[in-house]
């Protein structure tokens, strides 16, 4: 299993509802591999393998960027969208993304 999948399948477990302000769709397209549908909700988290809907919001970028990112060790800033290294229709849907799965303290 790739260290992006493991990622996503890892996703229920880590899920903070009370980071999750609206049900979202997120989809991403992560290299020529890696594509993952996740959609979360007030009482849970679900990840399916591949693009199932059109998405509230999508984040495409190669898989390796993903992982620096997942891991902390890379800040998504305003240069990787404007080179188009990251291409995503609602940058901000993407913050909500991330306080869905933050770790609670």
């Amino acid at each position: 299993m790739s260290e992006v999948a493991k990622v996503f399948k890892g996703l229920p477990k880590r899920f903070n509802k009370a980071g999750v302000t609206a049900a979202r769709s997120y989809y991403f397209s992560l290299g020529d591999d890696e594509k993952w549908t996740v959609r979360v909700g007030k009482d849970k988290c679900t990840v399916e393998k591949g693009q199932n809907e059109d998405a509230d919001c999508f984040f495409k970028a190669p898989a390796e960027l993903f992982l620096k990112v997942w891991n902390g060790t890379h800040k998504l800033g305003p240069t990787d969208f404007l080179t188009g290294r990251v291409k995503s229709n609602n940058p901000v849907l993407l913050k909500e993304f991330v306080a869905a799965f933050a770790k609670t303290k």
